[in-house]
Formats: structure tokens, C-alpha cells, sequence
């Protein structure tokens, strides 16, 4: 397949990008011999004891156990749990978004509701931000499952007083295979930026994306998936990443657009289906890359719900049982909204937190999640039970210039 790169205003020189993804029985009854004989009073003779062969065996279906079906469930920010067959995961997992410790009840609770439909296997961090991974260490406390996450994640999985076996440092670029089916790709990206900013590649926080594969039962049909819980504008995911710039250590990581499709090429998948990502900041510059570059299907906004809003003009604090604290709303980001019908990518907008949706060969499409929402005494569809009020960052969005 040829994935073809988006030609970006600033980036000119960038024309096009291509990637290579390029019988039974047959032994003889021994009573049906006859039997050989002198005399009334002289014994048989001895006849030879030839074991029948065994039945064939039927042939082994290496996908008879593959899934058929990911399953993913948003439970705010960037929060998703992910459900491909027996497997199951999470993505970043903030439940609280407040405080300087992790908070045990909120944890326990999430993983009471989320383990009603799946399990949790093992944890994914994007980056080290409160909003994002100040939870990861009691998950790992109470779990004990494996965590992939940046250096100062696993710090703090450590300093909790976890095992530091528990935690492996991401760099991007690791390939992790976590059973015959499923694979977790992980690539260094890079973090949002607001309107006015732009990226050198050299800071910002260390921030991960994660593209996702799933064998199904069909050997033609591998489900993908990439998560991105960050990121800026177009340009910046043609500029490297650097660390410790000038120094002894320091150490280039790629280019995010270059990353992805390397992941991509290594998966050996013909397109992304679903692509999380945004909408925090400018995730429309993203969109007129990566959308067309990788024949990204269906587009998951997510980070929602991170600050407190202000309902007729009072805090209502972030509480996951309160619903979704302000609506996704298509006309806040016109832009995206636009090129997505123009690229032929389909929006698939939360409306509250523990909705969910299953991908598999027919599509991507929201299902029931009523039993995993009632812990929360959340509705079984749409918002609620709070009223809503307007998205704190309103007009921020998009940038004039984007």
C-alpha cells in the first residue's frame, strides 16, 4: 500500500511519503483374522499384535482462539479500557484529576465498574501529566500488573513502593507483543501545543502514542487502533525528537509522523481504522496529516472533562459521576469538522463518560455499556444526571491560523 504523506503548507519539500506494506484408519482389524489351528486340543497359534493406527488428527486453526472484536470504553480525559477477547487494558486511567496522591477508592471503583465487562491486564501511560497518570501507581498497587510507561511514570510507581520490575520504561519504538494476537506498538509523539506556539522538537514533556493491532479469526482482517492522548500541529510531526540536545547523551527519537509510520509498516496493516486523538488543542492540523496518510476511518475526540466547568456560573468540580461536565460539541471545531466529511472519516463523539463501542469487520459503532454506567449512576445513553455547562477551553480549540 502506498500511504501518502500530507502535503503540509510549511513542509513543501515533503511530496509524498510511500510505505511498503506493502485416511482415517488403514490399520487391520485383528478379529476379523482368522484363527489358525491343528487339532481340537492344539492352542491357536499366536497371532501377531498389530495396533490399529490412530484416528487422524483434524488440523490445528491457529485463529480459533483470536478475537473477534475490540472493544473500547471512554472513561474521561484520556481514559480508555480497551477489551480484545480475553485481553484487556487501559490507557492512562485518571479517575480524579485532583490532589498530589492517588486516591484508592476512586481506583478500586473504576476497576470494579471496568471489570464487569473484561479485565485489566496491563496498563498504558502516555505522559507523566496529572490529568493523565497521577492514579498509575495505586492501579499498580492494587493490580500488580504490568505498566509501560515514561521514566517519571515508573518513578512514581516505584516511589509508592512497587516493585521496579513492574514498571518498563518506554522509549518508543517497542513492540509489545502481549498474546498471539494482540500487539502494542509504541510511538514516540509529542504534546499539545496553544495557539501561537509551535514545536523544536527538543521540548515538552515525554509523550507516547500507541497503535494497536488485533489478528482476528479472518487472516485478512487485523482490527487497528492508534491512541494518541496529546499533540500539536502539523508541522511539528515532521520535526524530530530530541533529547539532551548538545550534551554527551543526547539522543534523537524520529520524527512523530515518521514514528506512526513506522509502526504501521512494521504491522504490516493497510490503514488505521480508529484514531483517538485530541481534541484539546489544534488536533486539526493532526487530522489534515494523519487522515488521509494513514486512511484513518473513524475519528475518537477524547480529552474531555479534564477541568472543572462552571454550571451557571459555579465549580462543579471533576467527578466521573457526575456525567460528562460539557458536551463535544462539532461546531467548536469547525475545522475538524469540515476536512473530516471532506477525507470520508467518520466522528464517533462520546456523550458521556463509560460509553462504549466495538470495532470488528463490519465497522465501528457504539454498544450498550448500562450495567458499567450504573455504578456511577450514570444513564444508560446521553448525558447526565448533572447539567452541563460550557467546554473551559471554548475557542481554543482551533487558532486562527490553523
Amino acid at each position: 500500500m502506498k500511504l501518502r504523506m500530507f502535503a503540509y503548507t510549511s513542509l513543501a519539500a515533503a511530496a509524498a511519503l510511500t510505505l511498503t506494506l506493502a485416511a482415517c484408519g488403514g490399520g487391520s482389524d485383528n478379529n476379523g483374522l482368522p484363527l489358525i489351528g491343528i487339532g481340537a486340543n492344539t492352542p491357536p497359534a499366536a497371532v501377531p499384535n498389530t495396533p490399529a493406527e490412530p484416528p487422524a488428527q483434524e488440523p490445528v486453526d491457529p485463529l480459533a482462539k483470536a478475537p473477534s472484536d475490540l472493544r473500547t470504553t471512554w472513561f474521561g480525559i484520556s481514559n480508555w479500557h480497551y477489551q480484545v477477547g480475553d485481553l484487556g487494558f487501559i490507557l492512562d486511567g485518571e479517575v480524579v484529576n485532583s490532589g498530589r496522591t492517588p486516591n484508592p477508592a476512586a481506583v478500586q471503583k473504576a476497576l470494579t465498574a471496568l471489570t464487569k465487562r473484561g479485565a485489566v491486564d496491563f496498563f498504558l501511560v502516555g505522559h507523566e501529566h496529572g490529568d493523565h497518570a497521577l492514579q498509575i501507581p495505586e492501579y499498580a498497587k492494587q493490580t500488580g500488573k504490568p505498566i509501560y510507561a515514561p521514566a517519571a511514570v515508573c518513578a512514581a510507581v516505584l516511589a509508592y513502593g512497587n516493585p521496579e520490575s513492574q514498571c518498563t520504561t518506554l522509549k518508543g519504538g517497542e513492540t509489545l507483543k502481549m498474546n498471539d494476537f494482540v500487539t502494542v506498538r509504541v510511538v514516540r509523539w509529542l504534546h499539545s501545543l496553544d495557539c501561537g506556539q509551535a514545536g523544536n522538537g527538543t521540548t515538552g514533556v515525554e509523550t507516547f502514542g500507541f497503535l494497536v493491532t488485533a489478528q482476528t479469526k479472518n487472516k485478512d482482517k487485523v482490527l487497528t487502533l492508534y491512541a494518541s492522548d496529546s499533540g500539536a500541529g502539523g508541522v511539528d510531526l515532521f520535526i524530530p525528537r530530541v533529547v539532551g540536545k548538545g550534551t554527551p547523551s543526547e539522543t534523537v527519537y524520529g520524527a512523530p509522523f515518521s514514528n506512526l509510520a513506522d509502526a504501521v509498516r512494521a504491522a504490516k496493516v493497510p490503514n488505521i481504522d480508529v484514531w483517538q486523538g485530541g481534541p484539546e488543542s489544534r488536533v486539526v492540523n493532526q487530522a489534515r496529516v494523519l487522515m488521509p496518510a494513514f486512511g484513518i476511518k473513524y475519528f475518537q475526540p477524547h480529552h474531555l472533562g479534564t477541568r472543572a466547568t462552571l454550571v451557571d456560573g459555579v465549580s462543579v468540580g471533576y467527578k466521573l459521576e457526575y456525567g460528562l461536565h460539557f458536551p463535544y460539541l462539532e461546531s467548536e471545531v469547525p475545522l475538524l469538522t469540515a476536512f473530516m466529511k471532506s477525507n470520508g472519516t467518520t466522528p464517533m463523539n462520546p456523550s458521556n463518560y463509560f460509553d462504549a463501542w466495538v470495532l470488528d469487520a463490519a465497522g465501528f459503532r457504539p454498544v450498550d455499556n448500562a450495567d458499567v454506567k450504573a455504578d456511577y449512576g450514570l444513564p444508560a445513553t446521553g448525558p447526565g444526571p448533572g447539567k452541563q455547562g460550557p467546554n473551559p477551553r471554548s475557542g481554543q480549540l482551533e487558532c486562527v491560523n490553523d
